[in-house]
């Protein structure tokens, strides 16, 4: 029963992962598919398809956070240096304002380095927003893949 607590807890860690940075949101759901098939006795196997299929998956969510946001700044017209300071925006406004500056920090840092680098506030802002919608759709994405592949855990091992 305590192990079936580990895997429960892990894959609600991994989930608080898509909001909070400093939790890894896939590779959690992936631990908690490992404490299951590795631990627990009486484990239905989970097949080699299942283990390939969600380790390349995990390793796909590790490029989404970064690839969206960066998509996104590009395709509303920011530099290169603004896709650097929305990623640093991820990584660091989290530690320094709570869990809204996974939001507010890119936004923010893209918002003064592109009017910095001689865009009008119009300008700027746009490539910021752009910045959120990217953030926000990575986000869906992720959530969507991960719900994806608690699913397909849940069939393999018969609960339904």
């Amino acid at each position: 029963m305590l192990l079936w607590i580990v895997v429960a807890v892990l894959f609600l860690l991994a989930f608080a992962g898509l909001f909070i940075p400093a939790l890894p949101d896939a590779p959690l759901l992936l631990a908690g598919f490992a404490v299951y098939s590795f631990f627990i006795p009486a484990a239905a196997p989970l097949g080699v398809s299942f283990w390939v299929t969600v380790i390349i998956l995990t390793l796909l969510l590790f490029l989404v956070d970064y690839l969206s946001t960066s998509i996104a700044v590009k395709k509303y017209g920011g530099s290169v240096w603004s896709v650097i300071a929305a990623i640093v925006g991820i990584i660091v406004f989290p530690f320094i304002i709570g869990p809204v500056g996974i939001i507010v920090g890119p936004f923010v840092l893209v918002l003064l380095l592109e009017f910095i680098l001689k865009k009008s506030w119009g300008e700027a802002f746009k490539v910021a927003f752009g910045t959120f919608v990217g953030f926000v759709g990575g986000v869906f994405i992720k959530f969507l893949v991960m719900t994806g592949m608690l699913i397909w855990f849940f069939v393999r091992i018969g609960i339904s």
